[in-house]
């Protein structure tokens, strides 16, 4: 039996370990806390700057690379509890490949980006890169996110004392922006890539000014009927004449149109455009089809037919030589789409077609065939141009079909060869367009092709 002094040291040595390992706990926590961390396995921006700069004190090459997720989409269809569901599953396969496979650190950056700092070379960056996103792919299968979700990753590689942590962490944002831009994977800053950057910042930043000093103007692409060959309508395209950087076409404008919130006033200016256009030349003009370009945003707003309405009777123009192309550019949430379905009812009513873009890519589905008051199928130029194999063949000639039962027309886009051409008529499209026959012309040229048809 021990003695009382015996008892009071084993519970004096034993409390002193408990003080002890409760004491590296917190300290250790504490640690972690300054320096940013906000959840287990990752560290903080602070962490990733020290690694940098001590690779630039022993003159390492550093790979510093920026991710950013996009769940908007994500939250608007479905929910924000189910977003940040798969968000969390996303996080761990950045913490696999990024950081426990390759001995780098990975950081949060501010809501849904990251920031990842590692000594891989280029072949090995992509190869991490593109095995992540299979992985990422599969989330997003299970998550029905697949063309909803989206992840961008931009790396910037800099050798031993070239540019600071900072400069390293924006060139990386940069490369990521124009991976956004430019709709890939990932992207790799450079010189070329920098002055990219640098005109984009200024065509947003003067896009404002272009469009209140009327710089944008038309060019059209025509369509045919896919049985005579004759000229049926033609698209409306919006061309920006900068004074700094020249002529624009919309994948060089759109994206600032959008990131500074214009998208709505836009759609309407080039609309009232077009129909201004229409009106100087009512006899000749109203005998064809032209069909303009609508951000659902733009159609999910609850005055939108109203505000159409009201533009073509400015103008005194034939409703049935208007036709609304709803571009396949975001997903929307059953009110939205509830709004933008009451837009097309009153504006189909009125005599307007309605076009649907891009069938078969991103956003549309086969439910939006019946869901929306659609009167002709754009069948996209992928979907298209993939017909020249036997599989192919077979989704293309379904969906026209399948809109042909449904009481729709179609039209084949991307025909830019006889084969293309044949393919399509096979596939029992009603109408044609595409470089094989016209590539997008100015107004006179279409006024001159029109008169001699």
């Amino acid at each position: 039996m021990l003695a009382y002094p015996e008892i009071v040291i084993i519970v004096l040595v034993i409390t002193f370990f408990v003080v002890l390992r409760m004491g590296w706990y917190f300290m250790t926590k504490s640690v972690k806390t300054a320096e940013g961390t906000v959840e287990k396995d990752f560290c903080g921006i602070s962490r990733i700057k020290n690694d940098f700069e001590k690779g630039r004190a022993s003159r390492k090459n550093r790979c510093v690379m920026y991710i950013s997720i996009s769940l908007d989409s994500m939250k608007r269809l479905y929910s924000e509890s189910k977003a940040i569901r798969m968000q969390e599953q996303i996080k761990k396969k950045f913490l696999n490949h990024f950081c426990f496979n390759t001995c780098g650190d990975i950081a949060p950056c501010g809501g849904t980006n990251f920031v990842v700092i590692n000594e891989l070379e280029e072949d090995e960056i992509t190869q991490c890169i593109d095995k992540c996103f299979e992985e990422i792919n599969e989330i997003f299968a299970e998550h029905g996110a697949a063309g909803v979700a989206r992840v961008n990753f931009g790396y910037y590689l800099t050798s031993s004392t070239e540019v600071s942590f900072e400069t390293a962490l924006e060139r990386a944002k940069q490369a990521c922006s124009m991976a956004e831009d430019e709709e890939v994977l990932y992207c790799r800053w450079d010189n070329v890539k920098e002055k990219e950057f640098e005109r984009k910042i200024r065509i947003e930043s003067n896009i404002q000014n272009e469009i209140e000093d009327n710089r944008f103007f038309l060019e059209y692409q025509p369509f045919l009927d896919a049985e005579t060959n004759k000229i049926v309508g033609a698209e409306v395209l919006s061309r920006l004449h900068s004074p700094t950087e020249g002529i624009l076409t919309p994948g060089c404008f759109l994206s600032a149109v959008n990131n500074i919130g214009a998208s709505e006033k836009f759609d309407y200016y080039i609309f009232e455009k077009n129909c201004k256009w229409i009106a100087s030349d009512k006899e000749n003009r109203t005998k064809y089809v032209y069909t303009i370009n609508f951000s659902r945003q733009t159609l999910c707003d609850q005055n939108l037919a109203e505000s159409i309405i009201n533009i073509i009777e400015k103008y005194d123009i034939d409703y049935s030589c208007i036709a609304v192309e709803i571009l396949n550019d975001i997903s929307l949430n059953e009110y939205e789409k509830s709004t933008m379905i009451k837009n097309l009812i009153r504006l189909k009513g009125k005599g307007v077609l309605i076009f649907l873009d891009d069938f078969g890519k991103y956003y549309t589905s086969f439910n939006e065939l019946t869901d929306f008051d659609i009167s002709i199928v754009k069948v996209d130029t992928f979907v298209t141009q993939n017909a020249i194999n036997p599989t192919g063949f077979s989704i293309l000639k379904n969906m026209i079909s399948t809109a042909h039962d449904l009481g729709l027309k179609t039209l084949c886009k991307g025909i830019e060869t006889e084969e293309h051409k044949k393919i399509a008529i096979d596939a029992g499209s009603d109408m044609l367009q595409g470089y094989y026959f016209y590539h997008p012309m100015s107004v006179m040229q279409l006024e001159a092709l029109l008169e001699k048809q």
